[in-house]
């Protein structure tokens, strides 16, 4: 929703309405948002909250203690963080390319993991965008990063003003609790929560939670920043000499989980179904067929057992008994592997069966089609997201060259960095340039799927003569399989080295052939090899000096046996003195075999 082209009554101060505490005043947006936040931070998080808050009984007829056990054995099947997670990492392999030039000193070794960090945790900025904000972003479609400074005392010393410098933490969307923009998308007040410790003054331990309010309102002056407890009095205030308010909002249109956070929900009430079933009811029992009027035969009425005192001539009935004959008993069968049944003639013969598993396999194949459907819907959610902050210019720019989705949420990072940037060099007064450039291209694909389709172009690209075609197409498969890998500066590199090439297709088997059918000369094979200049004219020199010593030795033909046709009889003993020498050798040992006999 773009803020500027509303109505302006609509954008009106969100503070006015009833009257009420700090902590009763939110935006209506935040009031019609909850609901569904709190379902997208449990369905990223999963885990046991999500499966408390979400896992339904069965009917009426599950009672408290059967609903228990089944949520006991209960999983989460996370599939929607998992597809999350892919596009995080889709993002964040490409994040080595950021270009980040100038800005404060303190900023620029901040961003680099000096010092601290941006967070004083020691994260680099790379990895507090990365790890932090873009997980928090996809999932829930926002977040807030506040750029904060430690109040100087008065007078501090050379060494303490050092060390005070900016650091970074985040606002979840549940934290954000009002706001109001300019027409220009500027921020000019903004209600937060903050989620405080509670020590324990005796043990210096933390003891509990409260929660506190900053209300941060941009004026000509500055900032003014009030601070408030959790009974909404005023504790503290203070103006900020900057020109924007400190805190800067990544937003995207809608949360990646906006149409998968159910489908989780489904998944996990059906899979908790099929494990309770395969506990509980998938169990074989016994049957058999009885003839009634067999039956009928066998049954004997109990009869009361009556007994005689010798002292008194009344009959006496033994306790239990009476009771014990008006009941009916069930009739004991013992079966298993080595007991036998015997069974009338004509009456099917008694077996044990089991639950049908059709429900169960019906019940698996759904799964599996949800668990599918769960990654195509996040892919199309990240086809329609958009960047509530970049300029439409910047994204018009970059349609034609960038998958849609990816590069608007990679606008919507730089954009957010760039205010942080922005920010962080007011505090340290810092006025020069700033760059904060982000990726040109992502990519959703996995690097299998890079290895199949280059493997698919390579075989192509020997059966096109053009030499300008396989030029571009190499370009291709280096980008395909390096692309998210390496930076813009070191792709471009690889990308002239195949422009000067003189040959493009350098398979090995190919270029051996080739030379051996004499297409190829032994320099152009050896280049073509990437190896060095000079190994070729090298490589011949031994060669012309292997084939010398072999056609010596030939020469020698007492040495091959034939002393008749050799100028110099003795020289077979001479090549076998020669072939004892250890001058050369690396480990010097006898090469005599043994004596004579």
């Amino acid at each position: 929703m773009n803020k500027g082209s509303l109505p302006s009554y609509i954008w009106k101060s969100v503070f006015t309405g009833p009257r009420g505490t700090i902590d009763t005043k939110v935006h209506p947006d935040y009031v019609t948002s909850l609901g569904d936040w709190q379902k997208y931070r449990l369905t990223f998080e999963s885990g046991d909250p999500f499966i408390a808050s979400y896992l339904k009984r069965f009917s009426v007829r599950e009672d408290n203690k059967d609903f228990a056990d089944r949520r006991s054995i209960t999983y989460c099947p996370s599939h929607a963080k998992s597809a999350i997670i892919d596009i995080k990492n889709a993002i964040y392999q490409r994040m080595i390319d950021i270009v980040r030039n100038g800005g404060a000193t303190s900023y620029a070794a901040a961003v680099k993991g000096e010092q601290r960090g941006v967070d004083m945790q020691g994260n680099t900025m790379t990895g507090y965008i990365g790890r932090l904000v873009l997980p928090e972003l996809l999932s829930m479609g926002k977040v807030g990063v506040f750029v904060d400074k430690p109040v100087m005392e008065d007078a501090p010393s050379i060494n303490d003003a050092r060390r005070i410098r900016p650091y970074l933490y985040i606002y979840t969307a549940e934290d954000i609790r009002s706001w109001r923009y300019d027409t220009q998308n500027n921020l000019l007040s903004v209600l937060l929560r903050d989620n405080l410790e509670v020590v324990d003054e005796e043990t210096g331990l933390v003891a509990d939670f409260t929660k506190q309010f900053r209300l941060l309102n941009l004026t000509e002056n500055g900032v003014v920043s009030r601070i408030y407890d959790d009974k909404g009095q005023e504790v503290e205030s203070m103006t900020l000499e900057l020109t924007r308010i400190p805190l800067v909002i990544f937003e995207l249109s809608q949360s990646l989980l906006v149409d998968v956070a159910n489908y989780q929900i489904a998944l996990l009430n059906m899979s908790s179904s099929d494990i309770n079933y395969i506990l509980k009811a998938n169990f074989p029992f016994y049957t058999e067929q009885y003839d009634m009027m067999a039956e009928m035969t066998d049954l004997r009425q109990a009869s009361a057992i009556v007994s005689e005192d010798s002292s008194n001539t009344t009959a006496s009935v033994e306790a239990g008994t009476a009771e014990t004959a008006a009941k009916a008993k069930d009739r004991e069968i013992k079966v298993g592997t080595t007991k036998g049944r015997r069974y009338p003639k004509g009456i099917e013969r008694p077996g044990f069966i089991n639950p049908s598993a059709e429900p169960l396999l019906a019940s698996m194949k759904k799964q599996d089609q949800l668990r599918s459907e769960i990654k195509e819907l996040v892919n199309l959610a990240v086809t329609n997201v958009t960047s509530k902050s970049a300029s439409a210019e910047s994204k018009k720019m970059d349609e034609h060259s960038l998958e849609a989705g990816l590069s608007n949420i990679g606008l919507e990072l730089e954009y957010g960095e760039k205010e942080i940037a922005f920010i962080w060099n007011q505090f340290e007064g810092f006025k020069g340039e700033t760059v904060v450039k982000y990726p040109n291209n992502y990519s959703l694909k996995t690097d299998e799927d890079r290895r199949k389709e280059a493997k698919e172009m390579m075989e192509e690209l020997p059966t096109i003569p053009s030499k300008t075609y396989q030029q571009e197409m190499a370009k291709q498969i280096t980008t395909i399989t390096l692309g998210n890998k390496v930076t813009d500066e070191k792709l471009k590199q690889i990308h002239q080295e195949i422009e000067q090439s003189a040959v493009v297709v350098t398979d090995p088997d190919v270029i051996q052939q080739d030379h051996e059918a004499g297409f190829v000369s032994t320099v152009m094979a050896s280049e073509l090899r990437g190896y060095p200049k000079g190994q070729a004219a090298a490589a011949k020199k031994d060669h012309a000096d292997r084939v010398a010593r072999i056609a010596a030795a030939q020469q020698r033909a007492a040495a091959r046996g034939v002393p008749d046709n050799d100028d110099d009889p003795t020289s077979g003993r001479k090549e076998k003195k020669l072939s004892r020498h250890t001058d050369g050798d690396d480990v010097v040992k006898t090469k005599v075999r043994g004596e004579g006999q």
